[in-house]
């Protein structure tokens, strides 16, 4: 019985020197370990899966063709180049910008003197006003601007072969040329040119001078505004010179008021009479 005792002592402790051993202290490492990780991973706060969010445009400038799309009387943020400013009256001005894109005219551009005096040719300015639909003219008004950095001056295209089609209104705003135009007289039958539509307005004012041109046989109304000319008391010197049947070159912007009627900043007169080459 003594015997049988001391068989198990021993066998007891070989048991237990056992996990005292390499092997038992490795097992009881690795236990440390994942129960360690696990710890630290329950303490790490949860990632939110999000996708990348596109950059906002904080500006809030429309491209042309939502300009175009955009509704009438809504807010409109553009940009672009100035290219002619008409007269300040009453804290407004009129004016002529185009980019890359297309053209805009600002029918009211509240401006002070000072800040009118900065919208030089060519000067990229920022515009902010609502968008207006009047009598065939898409125009920006009650708008303000602001001064960028950046100059332009456009380049006139040549849309004399597309008088009186459809494809004159793609270029709206624009500045335009129209080349070998003949000079016609006016409703009265002898008059080349008027001011105003009718052949009414004060002479002391700045009121548009009309004029007719024809090309190809399609007659188009021209208008030309002074204050609009750089070279204004060339243009209309070179206007009242004008006899009917003279062939012009003219340049200016592509404005449309019931239909086309362009407004003329240069003209150049190509060649002489053509009744009497004729």
């Amino acid at each position: 019985m003594r015997n049988t005792l001391i068989v198990l002592m021993i066998t007891a402790a070989v048991m237990i020197c056992a996990g005292c051993g390499p092997a038992g202290k490795a097992a009881d490492q690795a236990k440390e370990r994942t129960d360690t990780a696990e710890t630290e991973t329950a303490a790490q706060p949860a990632l939110a899966a999000e996708s990348p969010q596109p950059a906002e445009n904080m500006s809030g400038v429309m491209s042309f063709q939502a300009f175009l799309a955009a509704e009438d009387d809504s807010p409109v943020t553009v940009e672009g180049y100035v290219q002619a400013k008409e007269a300040r009256r009453d804290g407004y001005c009129g004016l002529y910008m185009q980019n890359e894109e297309g053209a805009y005219y600002l029918s009211r551009l509240r401006c002070s003197q000072q800040e009118y005096d900065t919208l030089k040719t060519g000067r990229k300015i920022r515009v902010n006003g609502y968008k207006s639909h009047w009598n065939d003219a898409i125009e920006i008004s009650d708008a303000s601007f602001t001064l960028l950095e950046g100059n332009l001056i456009a380049e006139a295209e040549d849309v004399t072969a597309l008088i009186g089609s459809d494809a004159l209104r793609r270029h709206q705003n624009e500045k335009v040329a129209f080349s070998g135009m003949t000079v016609e007289v006016m409703p009265d039958g002898h008059s080349v040119w008027y001011r105003g539509w009718d052949n009414t307005a004060p002479a002391e004012e700045d009121s548009e001078l009309w004029f007719r041109a024809s090309s190809a046989g399609t007659v188009c109304d021209f208008t030309i505004k002074p204050s609009l000319c750089e070279n204004r008391d060339e243009v209309l010197e070179t206007l009242q010179q004008l006899q009917a049947g003279d062939r012009v070159d003219l340049t200016g912007f592509l404005r449309f008021y019931n239909g086309a009627l362009p407004r003329i900043t240069v003209i150049t007169q190509s060649e002489g009479m053509l009744t009497e080459a004729s």
